[in-house]
């Protein structure tokens, strides 16, 4: 999507998408850190806009506020929210729906947020926002511009590397990105997104080739330069089957990973648009209720073939390393028992058949 011109647009069916599942994690996120003793909680939304759509819609500053609002447990922590808009216009019309929005919710004195305006995200992040977090104050940044430029890696570092518990949620433009790529005016932008000049190797490719290397770099760039210890990449196709962008999320916590897989999953991809996890390159898995139930055995049989695997070593694979959830996995464990496949070792007395509690060992078959 092109940049707007005007203070409001309309809404399209990929950021939509992009909404729901913000919400959902947001709806983990909050209790989940609360839970942890963290005496202030950080939100940024590093492209905010006015906070609402032409037609009413609400925008990625009061998902998140709501978000807070609507806990059913009192939050215990101080929750900051930065909302960065450089526009003031649409900074101005932000301030007045967070004021409109407060006044309904009421008194919180835990919440406060800040709208930066006149600044782009980087200078707001450098200049202000990064002070906002000590190395013990959970940080959730989403980061959703319209093309590729003022998100450098190196901001995207100061982030994940300010605190233990920092995570990004990055909307990549890959469709624009791929276009200009070789542009020779682009170079310095590219190097900044990049985190450094390997992309420049990117040029000459084409195709399929050319699209898994530049997502493939990028994540990589935000394990090995931002500290990310857990990456997953999520690609939104338009009904063309062509890709548009990748949601690229960064976590060093694999509870994280957990639910933001979660949030992916029951997000509703409206418009028919395909949901793809890059753990299986051109493996597209639609996010509905069937799952391809199949392709995760074939991953769990080549991960575990033949050998024992404690069902906790088998969660943390299928979250960290496949595109499924940890609660589809006892859905293959149950089947592969069923037909014989599947060996459980010393079973706990009163176990049931079909059921896998913590501590429990399986043997797979070989592949």
């Amino acid at each position: 999507m092109a940049a707007p011109k005007t203070t409001t647009w309309q809404l399209d069916e990929h950021t939509r998408a992009k909404h729901a599942i913000l919400r959902r994690y947001l709806d983990a996120w909050m209790p989940i850190l609360s839970l942890g003793g963290f005496p202030r909680i950080v939100f940024i939304d590093g492209f905010a806009g006015p906070g609402i759509y032409a037609d009413g819609t609400e925008g990625s500053p009061i998902i998140a506020l709501r978000a807070y609002l609507l806990q059913a447990a009192t939050i215990p922590s101080q929750v900051d929210f930065h909302f960065i808009e450089k526009d003031e216009e649409r900074a101005a019309l932000l301030r007045q729906t967070i004021e409109e929005l407060l006044a309904q919710a009421g008194p919180h004195p835990k919440l406060t947020y800040q709208v930066h305006s006149g600044s782009s995200f980087n200078e707001a992040y450098l200049s202000i926002v990064r002070f906002n977090c000590s190395p013990r104050t959970p940080v959730f940044a989403f980061i959703d511009p319209f093309g590729w430029t003022g998100i450098p890696m190196s901001t995207i570092a100061s982030i994940m590397r300010s605190t233990q518990s920092s995570e990004v949620l990055i909307n990549f433009m890959f469709e624009e990105i791929n276009r200009f790529l070789a542009h020779p005016d682009q170079v310095e932008n590219f190097d900044d997104l990049f985190g450094g000049p390997e992309w420049r190797d990117i040029v000459k490719l084409s195709g399929r080739e050319r699209r898994e290397r530049i997502r493939d770099l990028y994540a990589a760039k935000l394990r090995d330069v931002a500290g990310a210890r857990y990456v997953r990449y999520f690609e939104m196709r338009n009904e063309r089957s062509h890709t548009d962008y990748y949601l690229f999320f960064a976590t060093k916590s694999l509870r994280g990973l957990q639910k933001m897989k979660e949030a992916m999953w029951k997000a509703d991809p409206a418009g028919g648009y395909t949901f793809s996890d890059a753990t299986v390159p051109d493996q597209l898995v639609m996010f509905g209720p069937e799952v391809a139930l199949q392709r995760l055995e074939s991953d769990l049989v080549n991960r575990f073939g033949g050998q024992s695997a404690r069902v906790e070593d088998i969660e943390e694979f299928v979250v960290a390393e496949t595109a499924f959830r940890e609660a589809h996995y006892k859905g293959v464990l149950r089947e592969l028992e069923r037909s014989g496949k599947l060996e459980v070792i010393n079973p706990k007395q009163g176990r049931r058949r079909g059921t896998f509690p913590a501590g429990t060992s399986v043997r797979f078959p070989t592949p």
